[in-house]
């Protein structure tokens, strides 16, 4: 990802997503954080899916416990 604009295009459709609580693209590292909600899921091929259908290439997917706002704590140091 290099610019704004696909950035946003990414961010509005996994938010479309009715198990989407929230999202964080970082273009400077090539990051896309989704966030479920509580209870929900939502599967890799789904995300996978929109990131492709964006013109990207999806090179890993790391599941974890942390909120958007502690992954985006980190990539501001």
């Amino acid at each position: 990802m290099v610019c704004s604009f696909c950035a946003q295009g990414i961010e509005k459709k996994m938010k479309a997503l009715p198990e989407t609580k929230g999202v964080y693209v970082e273009l400077k590292n090539h990051l896309v954080v989704v966030e479920a909600k509580d209870g929900l899921t939502i599967s890799q091929d789904t995300i996978k899916k929109i990131i492709k259908d964006a013109g990207y290439e999806v090179k890993s997917i790391e599941v974890s416990d942390h909120p958007i706002e502690h992954i985006k704590s980190g990539m501001d140091k």
